[in-house]
């Protein structure tokens, strides 16, 4: 043992590990990023594009792996064998469980047949050929597993040492086939395996972690912790990127604002959280009728600006698609209001609508514009929309946007 641990761990191997967990460092942070951008909803074209991305991803890390030993030993890639094959073993069990697709799997189970000299046929022939294909079959069992069972196991520590150790043990009799190690110098290997597979552990749980509070901080600048909605800050960098677009593409882009009538007088007549309490209401159903019926994404998305006033941002709809959702936006809280104590609150809104236009300088004439409407149909008698100057009352902005 102290003479392999002599000969084995040297500058350059610990060099090698620090690599390899550098390489799962950039794995991890793709995943994480990739994840946030791309979900299950999202077009099959932009998941199947993640999915390239990510297997191209776990190839690059396994060739650099290959190039590293090959520079580090002169040519010869498989000098340091335990080393590189404890660091490729290690990258690729990864990549099955962080990886969130069928096709990195796919590809780590291609590796038997696709690294040199996997081509041999003495494998698939005479006394090794029964061993081979024993340990690729397990091999393939423990990587579907995995991939399956990929959040219970990175929670569970128990198992995720038992798929890793099977995994390895399978790419270790398919290595002792086309080399004929010492056996000896593979349980060692393996051995160091287990540690090198903690010292991953440790890293990729951080980083995790650190992800995660990242997020819990990106909730809390963009999100209104009162309502859920987005707040005001997201509609600042929302509203300059739409604008852009606009400028560029002259996508049609809708904006409306509303605030609830009357709403000094929730706070006066039943205290503020009573207040609160309406204003979560209103934020959930119209966040709820802005999701409603439509597979492509929600028709607006809702911020709040400020106090109890809110702003749909809607994309691709016209003023007139933008007040249908409206009006049953409105119908919604008329269908479903709000009790306290035995009481009904009846909760009724005002709003302006406007589209964004080619003469429009700055997004901020744009929300200056609309809070004129929502202001004129406030001076109106409240419980009115105004669009573009012209206001309704409900009922006839049923009759208008329905002629």
């Amino acid at each position: 043992m102290a003479n392999f641990i002599k000969n084995y761990l040297t500058t350059t191997d610990l060099v090698v590990i620090l690599i390899t967990v550098g390489l799962i460092t950039v794995i991890t942070l793709v995943a994480y990023t990739l994840e946030k951008k791309v979900s299950k909803a999202s077009p099959f074209f932009i998941r199947l594009g993640e999915h390239i991305i990510e297997s191209a991803l776990l190839i690059v890390s396994i060739l650099l792996l290959r190039q590293v030993f090959t520079t580090i030993n002169h040519g010869y890639f498989m000098t340091d064998a335990w080393l590189y094959a404890n660091a490729q073993i290690a990258v690729a069990f990864f990549g099955i469980l962080i990886l969130n697709n069928r096709l990195v799997e796919l590809i780590t189970l291609a590796f038997p047949f696709l690294y040199n000299p996997a081509l041999n046929e003495s494998r698939f022939s005479g006394p090794y050929m029964t061993l081979f294909f024993s340990a690729y079959v397990v091999m393939l069992i423990t990587v579907d597993y995995a991939y399956s069972h990929k959040d219970e196991m990175l929670i569970s520590s128990y198992k995720y040492t038992i798929a890793q150790t099977v995994f390895a043990l399978c790419w270790w009799s398919i290595l002792w086939i086309d080399y004929h190690f010492n056996p000896y110098k593979i349980i060692i290997s393996m051995i160091f395996f287990e540690i090198f597979m903690v010292i991953i552990r440790i890293t990729e749980k951080r980083l995790r972690l650190s992800f995660a509070d990242f997020k819990d901080l990106e909730i809390k600048a963009n999100y209104d912790a009162l309502t859920g909605v987005k707040n005001r800050s997201s509609l600042n960098t929302a509203s300059k990127e739409l604008f852009q677009e606009f400028s560029e593409k002259e996508e049609t882009i809708t904006v409306a604002m509303f605030d609830i009538d009357h709403f000094k007088k929730f706070n006066d007549t039943y205290g503020h959280e009573i207040g609160d309490e309406v204003l979560r209401h209103v934020a959930h159903l119209t966040e709820r009728e802005l999701m409603a019926d439509n597979t492509d994404g929600p028709n607006g998305q809702l911020y709040r600006y400020g106090g109890e006033e809110f702003i749909i941002i809607f994309k691709d709809k016209t003023t007139d698609e933008a007040a249908e959702v409206i009006y049953d936006i409105r119908k919604t809280l008329k269908d479903i209001p709000l009790f306290i104590n035995g009481a009904k609150l009846n909760v009724t809104l005002c709003f302006g609508i406007t589209s964004v236009k080619k003469s429009d300088a700055s997004t901020k004439e744009i929300l200056e514009r609309v809070d004129g409407y929502l202001y004129q149909s406030k001076n109106n008698g409240r419980n009115r929309v105004t669009i573009e100057g012209n206001t309704y009352t409900y009922d006839n902005l049923k009759i208008a946007f329905e002629a």
